[in-house]
């Protein structure tokens, strides 16, 4: 149990001491935001389990540390023939949103959110393999998939979903991978809350609707039995799903699923279907979150039809600077910018920056260079496929680098959002990510959620938008290019700000933002033993 020193990680821990199982807790003892140590209790989580009647003891190893964590699950291994189960809670919370947070801040937030589960993950998930048994459950939380301005965090815990969603699904045999998206009053939750409600004057727009009242959130000891419950053989029968719980509900948290597609192939002019189809279909699709066709034809002929429009007379945006390591993706970006009237603008010589102050200066050289930019379109290279070993193999191979991939994607936002706030002029951004692998998708599901905070800043005027191109063939420059192209050059594209794009060789569309799909309401803090069918039933009903 990492995290088990206190607040969730120790309740679901004492929890799992109940049933019998030997439990060990894993926590450095570190402050909320990971930079000192913290006292040391009287009484520790492992002590309260033994004194119960239970058997346990504590590691002070930190998730960040891969070679603690493998000698420590090797160890167990050794001493025990086995390891059954592995509850990942370990985190920190520092200050950081979509205009806030130093470049450190972020790095520590990603290391110990993603880069810690990957360490588990990686030395966990041989062993399990091995002995064809094992349950992995790791933590999410509703910052990473409602619409949030908590900055790093929002971002490592949309990182973790996105991981477990794919991993889930190829997991080795007699594996279990899934996670718990909790809710509970502790120290690392009211903290948060606290910033973000000095700075949002209790704006609950800020926490993704939540209540900022200590008193409406349950305590974390009532997240004990579910916890324990989600990382047993009980709930055995799932892999890559996601469990909301506050202690007396449960809800599965549905993935992004795609709410519209529109044909990129065989069409007359893609830059006249993107402005039909975007306000028509994909601007209400993602209002609603659903669509709104199944209807008469929308669209008839628009595909086959080219339509004269001066487009330099209706632009958004004048001016943009272009940041890419691509060539290619330099020139389709800027064909398409200039055929609507927008500047193109590059980063001179030298490569794109990857840190918070060089991207911050390369920002502000192009804008004095050009007179002024109004946005930034960031296209970068991704992870490649590894090709070698089992599907899950694959996958954890795939996200070597997500936190630093994650944090070079950022260093662009905070740099646009830092100069829209001192400019005073409105901005927008579009990341373009390469999502062709495991790690490149859960990056781009980073991209996105952080893209959907944009517009709960008070004071800023930005829009953010993330496009995750899952294709390699090149037909994605041109596609990608008109797409950005009408984001960035088209007069009032706000109502795409945040939304989910993807494009493939064939097809652009849009994804619906993670969601609860269906609740269960008993009460708690123990789980009637009807909970599990019935969980079983909107699971099976959700695919």
């Amino acid at each position: 149990m990492t995290g088990g020193g206190a607040g969730i990680g120790a309740a679901i821990a004492e929890a799992v001491g109940r049933t019998g199982a030997y439990v060990v807790t894993v926590d450095p003892g570190v402050t909320v935001d990971g930079l000192a140590q913290d006292e040391v209790p009287a009484e520790t989580t492992a002590d309260r389990i033994v004194a119960a009647g239970g058997a346990a003891r504590a590691s002070n190893a930190s998730v960040t540390d891969a070679a603690a964590i493998d000698a420590l699950f090797t160890g167990l291994v050794d001493e025990f023939g086995g390891l059954d189960a592995v509850i990942n809670v370990a985190g920190i919370s520092r200050a950081s949103g979509f205009a806030e947070g130093d470049e450190d801040a972020w790095a520590s937030v990603l290391s110990v959110h993603v880069d810690g589960y990957l360490n588990v993950l990686r030395s966990a998930l041989p062993i399990m393999a091995a002995a064809r048994r094992g349950r992995i459950l790791g933590v999410t939380s509703g910052s990473g998939w409602r619409p949030a301005n908590a900055g790093a965090y929002s971002c490592a815990k949309r990182a973790v979903a996105a991981l477990t969603w794919q991993l889930g699904k190829v997991a080795p045999a007699g594996v279990t991978v899934n996670a718990l998206s909790p809710i509970a009053a502790t120290r690392m939750v009211t903290s948060g809350l606290s910033r973000q409600a000095a700075a949002a004057g209790s704006d609950q727009g800020q926490t993704g609707g939540l209540s900022l009242a200590l008193a409406a959130m349950p305590s974390p000891d009532l997240l004990g039995p579910v916890g324990a419950y989600l990382g047993s053989d009980a709930f055995s029968w799932s892999s890559g799903n996601i469990i909301f719980s506050n202690g007396s509900e449960v809800a599965l948290i549905a993935p992004p699923r795609l709410l519209e597609v529109a044909r990129t192939t065989d069409v007359a002019s893609f830059a006249d279907v993107l402005d039909t189809i975007i306000p028509a279909a994909f601007v209400p699709a993602e209002a609603a979150q659903e669509t709104n066709g199944a209807s008469n034809g929308r669209f008839t002929g628009v595909f086959d039809e080219t339509v004269t429009t001066l487009r330099a007379a209706v632009s958004g945006a004048r001016s943009c600077l272009v940041v890419t390591d691509d060539p290619q993706w330099e020139s389709a970006l800027c064909d398409a910018l200039v055929s609507r009237g927008v500047k193109c603008v590059g980063i001179g010589a030298g490569v794109p920056a990857t840190d918070f102050a060089g991207a911050a200066e390369q920002v502000g050289r192009a804008a004095r260079d050009a007179g002024g930019i109004d946005a930034v379109v960031v296209a970068r290279a991704g992870s490649r496929s590894s090709g070698a070993g089992e599907p899950w193999e694959q996958v954890l191979a795939e996200h070597a680098g997500i936190t630093d991939a994650i944090r070079s994607d950022v260093a662009w936002v905070r740099a646009v959002s830092d100069h829209a706030g001192e400019s005073g002029r409105p901005m927008r951004i579009a990341t373009v990510t390469d999502a062709t692998t495991s790690g490149g998708r859960s990056r781009a599901q980073a991209a996105a959620q952080l893209s959907r905070a944009a517009h709960l800043v008070a004071g800023l005027h930005a829009d953010a938008f993330s496009v995750g191109v899952e294709t390699a063939a090149d037909s994605r420059y041109s596609t990608v290019g008109e797409l950005v192209g009408y984001l960035v050059g088209a007069d009032d594209t706000a109502g795409m700000s945040g939304a989910e794009m993807v494009a493939t060789a064939e097809w652009i569309g849009l994804r619906s933002h993670p969601h609860p799909e269906a609740s269960i309401s008993f009460g708690g803090p123990e789980l009637p033993s009807w909970v599990d069918g019935a969980l079983r039933d909107i699971v099976n009903d959700s695919r």
